[in-house]
């Protein structure tokens, strides 16, 4: 699964970018705006606690800094007549891998030797927002949530940020030092259960944020410049989630400076 996560995150954005530059980005970026499950404003019970696992993929941009990592996430959610608010912590742990397997004098001048490296990391979401709720209560427009998450990354791959950073940068290589991120911005959703099942849900979130100061953070190689100048760190972030009698699973992507995908298998009680 690991596999193909990556390989479609890969084609999905390849013909965008054809720099050989390499990003070393923290690794949570994309994976950390996750989707926080919350009762709908018919439902009768409008408190909801909820636990999930997930695997996540992404890679950064141009030339790509892979990886891979499970997370764990426990959230909870509180509905009201017209508004909602959840919040959430995360952990998660995994691999970095990049860089070029040749390691003669010019590549190392000029790009990143290969590498694989830990990472690991926590984190805290928090959503609130509005919703309105159809006439017959099938369906919730959650037409604005504002939303943020702070997280805290840690790993021998972070270290190895900060240790390139700190030093000479191959010409073709950008990287930050950033530990603690903090992403926000707003979403919209739609959430409807079946008319004679209410404990079958879908729901569809739209994501649209970024991360402040994170480009600015950056450090390159002479080559790497042209690469940074004019980016940005706004980005999107896109759900699919399905609830089946307190059984759930969301799977999302995004391009949010790295592209990921993640899938996340959960289930919520009172």
């Amino acid at each position: 699964m690991k596999t193909k996560i990556i390989a479609l995150s890969s084609l999905l954005f390849f013909t965008a970018f054809t720099s050989c530059t390499s990003f070393l980005t923290p690794a949570i970026l994309g994976n950390n705006m996750g989707y926080l499950p919350k009762a709908m404003g018919a439902d009768s019970i409008k408190t909801l606690t909820n636990v999930s696992a997930s695997y996540a993929g992404s890679t950064s941009p141009t030339a790509g800094t892979n990886f891979e990592f499970g997370m764990a996430n426990i959230s909870r959610s509180h509905t009201f007549e017209k508004s909602n608010i959840s919040y959430g912590i995360f952990g998660y742990a995994g691999k970095a891998s990049g860089g070029e397997n040749d390691n003669t004098e010019e590549d190392l001048k000029n790009y990143l030797p290969s590498f694989k490296k830990s990472i690991s990391g926590v984190g805290f979401r928090l959503s609130t927002g509005l919703h309105h709720t159809s006439a017959n209560g099938n369906t919730d427009f959650r037409y604005i949530n504002f939303e943020n998450a702070v997280s805290f990354e840690g790993g021998d791959y972070t270290k190895f940020r900060q240790e390139v950073y700190s030093n000479h940068i191959p010409d073709y290589v950008a990287v930050t030092n950033k530990k603690v991120l903090w992403t926000t911005g707003l979403s919209t959703e739609v959430i409807w259960r079946a008319r004679k099942e209410h404990d079958i849900k879908h729901a569809f979130r739209l994501f649209i944020g970024g991360t402040p100061n994170l480009i600015k953070s950056f450090r390159s190689g002479t080559k790497a410049a042209v690469d940074i100048r004019g980016k940005n760190s706004l980005g999107w972030v896109f759900n699919y989630f399905l609830y089946v009698k307190r059984f759930s699973l969301s799977y999302e992507m995004a391009d949010n400076v790295n592209y990921a995908q993640k899938i996340s298998f959960g289930y919520s009680f009172q």
